[in-house]
């Protein structure tokens, strides 16, 4: 059992993949959407199965699945395989989810909603934010309010990679074993993570796709009977979805130097990722994107050399980004964003709506979400003193 992100090191495939290549009796890939470069979770280092599978016997089974996957993504996922697939749907609706949406502007106003509904609610969750920041914003309010609850994402602030992983698993631990109310998490928290019993999952911001916030949303109520599905929206929603969209791939300028940098780079060592962020013109964060991204592509303009430190090396002469595939995937991010509008102002049954995208036409309405039972929706306002205190708290924070 391995993450796709272990298939760019070339001593691991060579070395341990390849002598057991010719016994393996099932390849199985999870969370196959993420092959597709429009699935909603798009992961480049998971382009690299698809050249793992040609070394393997060609009567090796192959099984994908996925929960989150429409039509367009099946046929991508099995596109890239090169096989003609038998594929197997099973039911995508989440029968305990309460769907809710509500639109408060102002973060000031989600923070007060929060401060007086969370701890109404029976049981432990998750309330994902758009952004790092916020994670660290809601996180604060609420354990201002004296409400258990912890930031969670990807690269937690002054701890080294090891660190970030014991944390991060510390507090995936904490919320699995209700130690706390919420955990405030970015899309970090997503695949792999599962807790039968989370009672309720609570979107800060909106999530670019709608078929992104089926797969957030569909973690609570896994177990139970009944559980609460609440996106909220603010006025910032779609500004920082459109930097997400602006900023899905790596800028031209930005590739050209990384690969002219090693390009120039003396001898076969090539250059570890910290000598690139010397000498490149860009944020940490953007040059790792652009690396992961260029040693993913197929053929790849890089590879990997050396992996303690791990360097890079420049291979092929003439490279340029994909433009055309680029410009139709943001196209795809933009239908999908005015699709998650949408489901904002839906008067029909939510849970239809998001199976909807998920192609499956023939699920009933839920008889469950704010539109079919209104009566059983969470309220949507707050006390007019948690509302003065949540203001006052967001003065302090800059935002």
């Amino acid at each position: 059992i391995i993450s796709p992100e272990r298939l760019a090191n070339t001593d691991f495939v060579e070395n341990v993949l390849r002598p057991v290549a010719n016994r393996v009796g099932l390849f199985v890939v999870d969370e196959a959407h993420c092959i597709s470069d429009w699935g909603h979770d798009f992961r480049p280092d998971y382009k690299r199965i698809v050249s793992i599978l040609q070394f393997l016997p060609a009567n090796v089974p192959v099984l994908a699945t996925t929960a989150t996957a429409n039509k367009r993504v099946t046929q991508d996922v099995a596109a890239q395989l090169g096989a003609v697939p038998k594929i197997f749907r099973g039911p995508v609706m989440r029968e305990s989810l309460h769907l809710q949406s509500i639109v408060f502007p102002k973060r000031s106003q989600r923070l007060a909603w929060l401060a007086d509904t969370v701890p109404k609610l029976e049981g432990t969750g998750i309330i994902y934010v758009a952004t790092t920041r916020d994670a660290d914003l809601v996180a604060d309010w609420l354990k201002h309010c004296g409400i258990v609850a912890e930031a969670y994402y990807g690269n937690l602030k002054g701890l080294s990679a090891d660190q970030n992983r014991a944390e991060r698993l510390a507090l995936e631990a904490a919320l699995l074993n209700n130690q706390l109310k919420a955990l405030v998490a970015s899309s970090a928290l997503g695949m792999g993570y599962d807790k039968p019993d989370l009672a309720f999952v609570i979107h800060f911001q909106s999530p670019g796709s709608v078929v992104s916030y089926y797969q957030q949303v569909g973690r609570a109520g896994r177990g139970i009977p009944k559980a609460y599905g609440v996106l909220l929206s603010g006025a910032e929603d779609d500004d920082i979805q459109s930097y997400f969209i602006e900023n899905a791939f790596p800028k031209e300028a930005l590739v050209e130097q990384i690969l002219e940098l090693l390009e120039l780079a003396e001898g076969e060592r090539g250059l570890t990722q910290g000598e690139i962020e010397q000498k490149a013109n860009g944020r940490p964060k953007k040059i790792t994107a652009a690396i992961k991204f260029l040693a993913a592509e197929s053929p790849a303009p890089i590879l990997i050399a050396s992996t303690r430190p791990t360097r890079y090396q420049r291979t092929l002469p003439n490279y340029q980004l994909p433009h055309e595939t680029i410009q139709r995937i943001l196209e795809i991010k933009e239908k999908e964003w005015r699709s998650m509008q949408a489901y904002l102002q839906h008067r029909g049954c939510l849970m239809q709506f998001l199976v909807q995208e998920l192609d499956d036409d023939a699920t009933p309405a839920c008889g469950k979400c704010v539109n079919c039972a209104p009566a059983s929706a969470l309220a949507t306002t707050y006390r007019h003193e948690t509302g003065l205190a949540a203001a006052e708290f967001m003065t302090n924070v800059v935002v």
